[in-house]
């Protein structure tokens, strides 16, 4: 006969079973399955203290973001790409975007995340990418935007990036993929760590844009982390320093984070648990928007247009807070039935008064979860997860650059998914109703389906599809402002995205001697209906013609807009593999992504505001490659980055000025601000795409201490980030590190 039995959350078990031999089976995800023979006499009590080992392997690696509950990432029907602690804390990224660039498939534009070209630079505003903290929306409610360096990688047990549609399963800004940063818990074992780092950036490929003098730009930081069980109560306390002064002159930063994340399991209530995760950060910065360009004396590429006066600058000088606070309760009953419920608050605060761009935004989060593996005798429902919710938000915003606006977002959401042998079945769908301040009203509905089948031991085929769905933020349809010699217009009446995203893969694994791991190739295939993009032009009041206006050049500027169509469809390659090489332990990834980024039927206003000739959408590349490697022996390791994206071949053309038949406006640009004749100088001397190589060195003098040495950009490639920002030159790191 068979006996059943799940364990707590303490990992405790019961199992009631009949004198004589049994065969008992231990099996966890991403642990390897453990067989034990006992013998049981009559009347005995026994006590099984029974530890797993984890699966190593790289096709082991085991996500919830995908399904809602945990799976093999082989098996999910979305592409999946995993960032573990050491990837982050090993290449002396202090900031979660800085990671992110070292993930095949994924690029950042200066703060702005994209998955396979889905989106491009939108001046800092909206986000087709989710993040999320621990399942629960990061984004600020009024630009929509991710404060990445408010992420506590101090705490980070990992990340999962989901590319493609994800929202049926996630809602609005979820239409090109999700970020899920998931913060760990206290294990049996207290565990304590700690990082110091001091780096400095070094002089640019040309000497003559140094600005600084003997005392070279530099910056400095630094964590801490402590997570331990106090009997019945998980203790996570955690808090971070970093300050920069930047090598473009007047950019700096000066931040400091605390982090607790408390858990309490129940003895009363058998599978009960609730807690409350905190992190609260204060932050100043000063932020460079554009070069200076210089016709007497060459452009001053790492001075700030406008110099440094405050009557005259485009730097903004800002004082921030963050904070969120997010209670939740978890209860799994004896059955394995699973109830959620999570809660956020979560505050944006920027104070920029001497611009008038001070706001601050709130944000108050609820979702209820209900969790359910059905294991009914009856066909259909044999093997079926069952994941449902009710999920809803609401925003309040106050802003000098916005005006003061509500956000209400409410939505039902369902997802099951069935095992048939060794096929893995999804469907979801979600209803979402969205209402800004008390007069614009959206309903939508979207779908998501998907399979993965298991052809061999480890070759996994799968295909999905996934309609996507995003309101404007706030910023895109009210900001009013200006930067330098241009404006920002609003656009109440901005219309939502929506699209759909489609992708076929095959997942195989590999071992070769000593070496495993797998190879991912994707097709994907994205549309957007109605996608929103900041264009620049002449933007009257509403009936009024170009003759009837005193100051045209009052009206001409950036706004967000419906750009119509657009396509982006391409490859996706991933390789990734640990093993043996002339007797040292390596470990390697490998990216490749190709994409076609495309406008299908834009007017004639859109096409004239394109930098190229062609329909390519703005602010992507077509060809991204991506490695990394390292090599470990006794105490010595040794790797390396590098980074390949082509040339952006399309800009605003305001910037570059090239089209002047086609785009008059960029003449009055130029003009104002002399920044298009820089940077159109620019773009044809730096037309190769963009190739940047890091390298480091680790030396483990015991085992809790660690010395590290990364050197990023060794070539000292010269590079824009976008139009009229420099990426950073050569640039050396020193860090040491403990974990007790």
């Amino acid at each position: 006969t068979k006996s059943f039995s799940r364990s707590n959350l303490n990992g405790e078990y019961f199992l009631k079973l009949n004198a004589g031999h049994h065969l008992i089976k231990f099996t966890y995800t991403g642990y390897k399955e453990l067989m034990i023979d006992i013998d049981i006499n009559e009347n005995e009590q026994k006590v099984l203290d029974i530890n797993l080992v984890s699966k190593t392997e790289e096709l082991k690696i085991v996500t919830v973001s995908g399904s809602r509950f945990e799976k093999r990432a082989a098996e999910e029907i979305v592409s999946i790409e995993v960032i573990k602690p050491a990837q982050i804390m090993n290449t002396a990224n202090n900031s979660m975007d800085e990671a992110l660039q070292r993930v095949p498939g994924v690029d950042v534009v200066e703060n702005q995340v994209n998955i396979r070209g889905g989106s491009g630079w939108s001046y800092g505003a909206g986000s087709r990418v989710l993040v999320l903290v621990d399942d629960m929306p990061m984004l600020t409610a009024d630009a929509g935007d991710a404060k990445w360096d408010f992420l506590p990688l101090e705490n980070c047990e990992q990340i999962e990036i989901l590319k493609g549609a994800s929202s049926a399963l996630y809602g609005s800004s979820a239409l090109n993929g999700v970020i899920n940063f998931r913060t760990g818990f206290a294990k049996n074992k207290p565990k304590t760590k700690a990082m110091l780092y001091n780096g400095m950036f070094g002089n640019p490929k040309d000497k003559s844009w140094k600005w600084w003098g003997k005392q070279q730009p530099g910056f400095q930081g630094g964590y801490f982390m402590h997570a331990q069980k106090f009997g019945q109560l998980d203790m996570v306390l955690g808090s971070a320093w970093f300050s920069e002064d930047s090598y473009l002159q007047g950019d700096l930063t000066r931040r400091g984070r605390v982090n607790l994340n408390l858990r309490y399991r129940s003895k009363k209530i058998e599978g009960l648990s609730y807690g409350v995760n905190s992190n609260v950060q204060i932050n100043k910065s000063q932020t460079f928007f554009f070069w200076q360009p210089d016709s007497i004396n060459g452009t001053k590429y790492y001075q700030p247009f406008g110099g440094l006066d405050d009557s005259s600058t485009t730097v903004n000088k800002n004082q921030g807070q963050r904070m969120n606070v997010d209670p939740y309760l978890i209860y799994t009953t004896k059955s394995g039935t699973k109830h959620t419920l999570r809660t956020r608050w979560f505050r944006s605060k920027n104070d920029i008064p001497e611009k008038q761009q001070s706001s601050k935004a709130d944000t108050y989060f609820g979702e209820y979860q209900f969790q359910k593996s059905l294991n009914s005798e009856n066909i259909i429902l044999k093997n079926v997860n069952v994941v449902a919710g009710l999920m809803g938000s609401y925003s309040n915003v106050i802003g000098e650059l916005y005006g003061n606006h509500t956000v209400f977002n409410l939505a039902p959401y369902v997802q099951l998914e069935k095992k048939i042998n060794k096929l893995w079945t999804s469907i979801g769908a979600r209803y979402e109703v969205n209402q800004v301040d008390q007069y614009t009203l959206e309903k939508k509905p979207v779908f998501r389906a998907g399979v993965n089948y298991e052809l061999d031991k480890a070759t996994f085929l799968r295909a999905s599809y996934g309609q996507g769905y995003r309101y404007p933020s706030i910023a895109e349809r009210f900001v009013s402002t200006t930067f330098g010699a241009s404006q920002v217009f609003p656009n109440p009446g901005l219309k939502s995205e929506t699209g759909w995203s489609s992708e076929i893969g095959i997942k195989q694994g590999y071992k070769i001697g000593s070496w495993l791991g797998f190879i991912d190739l994707a097709a994907f295939w994205t549309e957007y209906a109605d996608m929103m993009e900041f264009n620049f032009g002449l933007f009257l009041p509403k009936d009024s013609a170009l003759g009837q206006v005193n100051n045209p050049q009052d009206y001409l500027g950036f706004k967000s807009i419906n750009v119509g169509e657009t396509r982006i469809n391409g490859l996706d390659l991933s390789v990734m593999g640990q093993g043996k090489m002339w007797h040292m332990n390596s470990k390697f990834i490998l990216g490749y992504t190709y994409m076609n980024p495309t406008l299908l039927r834009p007017d004639s206003a859109i096409v004239a505001n394109i930098s190229g000739p062609s329909n390519t959408l703005k602010y992507r590349y077509r060809h991204s490659v991506k490695f990394d490697i390292e090599n470990s022996w006794r105490k010595i390791s040794l790797g390396t980055t590098v980074l390949y994206n082509s040339f952006m071949q399309n800009i605003d053309e305001v910037f570059e000025n090239s089209k002047p038949e086609e785009n008059p406006f960029g003449v009055i640009f130029e003009l104002g601000t002399g920044l298009p004749t820089t940077i159109q100088e620019f773009r044809k001397k730096y037309n190769k795409g963009t190739f940047i190589w890091d390298i480091r060195l680790a030396y483990q003098f015991t085992k809790e201490v660690r010395s590290s040495l990364i050197i990023k950009n060794v070539l000292n490639t010269v590079y824009a980030e976008r139009p009229a920002i420099l990426g950073a030159p050569r640039n050396f790191t020193l860090q040491l590190s403990v974990e007790l």
